[in-house]
Formats: structure tokens, sequence, C-alpha cells
């Protein structure tokens, strides 16, 4: 896991150390973190039915994209096609960590410490989505760009 890795660099939480048992109990960690948040998830939309998947739109402005991005994010799609706020997410994310604290170091089972990284996990979604949204026009630059360059001798 990418997290793990970053996690051990920066040797964060410092009391897991940062010998491989510590780089273990962060990868293990943030696998049980992210299955808990999926099993909760999943809870929430079986009983509040939303689709929480992207779809990328494509059209208008940069703006307007950007908008739809943020919006994406906070609201989900009901069975009938409306909306509704997408609360499986943020069961997700605090929850999840929430559960998380219960095996972590003392000092981070705390609300503030569900708190900061619960909304961490929410500023994920939004990024994530952005990139979803502009990612293929930006290779098609790339690709229209190198598409008519000459061969390489």
């Amino acid at each position: 896991m990418p997290s793990a890795i970053v996690e051990q660099v920066h040797d964060w939480p410092d009391e897991w150390g940062k010998k491989r048992l510590g780089f273990e109990k962060r990868t293990g960690s943030l696998y049980a973190q992210f299955v808990v948040g999926i099993l909760i998830a999943d809870g929430v939309k079986a009983i509040h039915p939303e689709d929480t998947r992207y779809r990328r739109s494509g059209q208008g402005n940069f703006f307007q994209r950007t908008a739809r991005v943020i919006a994406g994010t906070m609201a989900a799609r009901k069975p009938d096609g409306g909306w509704t706020p997408a609360w499986s997410l943020v069961a997700n994310d605090y929850g999840s960590w929430a559960l998380a604290t219960l095996w972590s170091p003392r000092d981070l089972r705390n609300a503030r410490s569900i708190f900061v990284w619960g909304s961490a996990g929410m500023a994920t979604a939004p990024v994530t989505n952005f990139v979803r949204e502009f990612w293929p026009d930006v290779r098609g630059v790339f690709r229209k760009k190198t598409a008519g360059a000459p061969a390489a001798p």
C-alpha cells in the first residue's frame, strides 16, 4: 500500500517504530480500515439506497465541471434518478477512522483525531473525482501533440 510506505517514511505513528514490524502494523491497520469502511458504507447503502459512483461529464467549462465534481462528491444518485446526500461516504470516512482508533496508539484515540483524519478522507474524494473528470482531456492534449510528430530516425 502506498499509504503505508508514506507513513513508514514519516514514522507515523511513531509508537509503531521504523522497523519491519512497524510497516506491518501500518499496512494491516490501513487494510483493516479500508475493509471496515466498505462494510460501513455498504451497511448505510442497504438502509439508504444511493449510488456514489462518479460519472464524468466532459461537458461545460472548467468552473461548471469543477462545481459538478464537488456536488458529485457530496451527493449520490437515488434509485429513482434523483439526488440525495452521500451519507455512505461520510459514514465510511469518519466511521472507519473511529474504529481504527481502537487499535491505534493511545494518543490517536480521541474525537479530534477522528474529525481530522475523517475529514482528510473526505477530502480525497473530490481530488479523485477531479482527476476522473479532467484526465481524459489532459491525456488527449498530449496524444494530439505526439500524434503529428515525425518518427524518430
